[in-house]
């Protein structure tokens, strides 16, 4: 079994992972980047948005990821529904990272 989730920089767009509803109005965001092969950058932004709305904002983004190791983002006055998009910058379609992208921690407070 593999747990995780693998992404190729490929054409270079972003990935996008399924919404989600909002636990509590901030949230500490964590991942653990497990393989790193040669990107220069792997980005997270945290998007969210509210039920009646049209489009995405950037609720935040994380620290651009250059190696193997752990990342938290703390955010606050999040929306209804949030997101994450995944960008990967590197030289060659073929480069890419594996990552588990661990539960939010919810607070009820900003």
């Amino acid at each position: 079994m593999v747990v995780g989730t693998t992404l190729l920089k490929l054409d270079g767009l972003a990935y996008y992972s399924p919404s989600f509803p909002r636990g509590g109005l901030a949230a500490v965001f964590a991942v653990d980047v497990t393989n790193l092969s040669g990107l220069s950058g792997f980005l997270i932004t945290v998007e969210h948005r509210d039920e009646h709305d049209t489009t995405w904002t950037e609720a935040g983004a994380f620290t651009s990821i250059t190696g193997v190791g752990t990342a938290t983002k703390d955010l606050a006055d999040l929306k209804q529904i949030l997101r994450f998009k995944y960008t990967l910058t590197g030289s060659n379609a073929y480069d890419g990272v594996h990552f588990i992208m661990q539960a939010p921690s919810w607070r009820p407070y900003p």
